[in-house]
């Protein structure tokens, strides 16, 4: 009798063990492929908002300028309105993390505080391997 506690025990001591060998070569697998598919799916992250930034630029009667874009050298973006109300949105990833960084900050004023609010979009593996990103439960199925 006393022995079964011990027993299960082990058994789930072992059943855990095999869990978190399964989780760690998933994880592996996934930034094996976040590695070599994020970097495409950024690029073309990158060319969607330059595209729209230019857009807007060729629409917006006045102040077309006041919106500019860069891209960064590490494979991430950076929006910015430079009037009042000033606004900017920086993003840059992290492959190895499966995060896509990202800072936004707006200024109203002179007088007043800037705000900035910090989130992050993750980059998630699917079943078939294709990488999308993803913040909280929304999945973002295309650039």
């Amino acid at each position: 009798m006393a022995s079964e506690w011990i027993d299960e025990g082990l058994r789930h001591t072992r059943e855990r063990a095999e869990q978190r060998r399964l989780a760690s070569e998933r994880r592996q697998h996934q930034t094996s492929v976040v590695k070599g598919k994020g970097p495409d799916l950024m690029r073309g992250l990158v060319a969607a908002v330059s595209a729209i930034v230019d857009e807007y630029r060729r629409k917006a009667d006045a102040g077309g300028n006041e919106i500019e874009f860069e891209a960064l050298p590490n494979e991430g973006f950076c929006v910015t309105k430079t009037t009042l109300p000033k606004s900017g949105l920086e993003c840059h990833p992290d492959y190895e993390a499966h995060v896509l960084y990202c800072n936004m900050t707006r200024t109203g004023d002179p007088e007043s505080d800037s705000v900035e609010l910090v989130f992050s979009l993750d980059f998630t593996v699917d079943d078939s391997d294709n990488v999308r990103l993803c913040h909280k439960t929304r999945m973002f199925q295309a650039v």
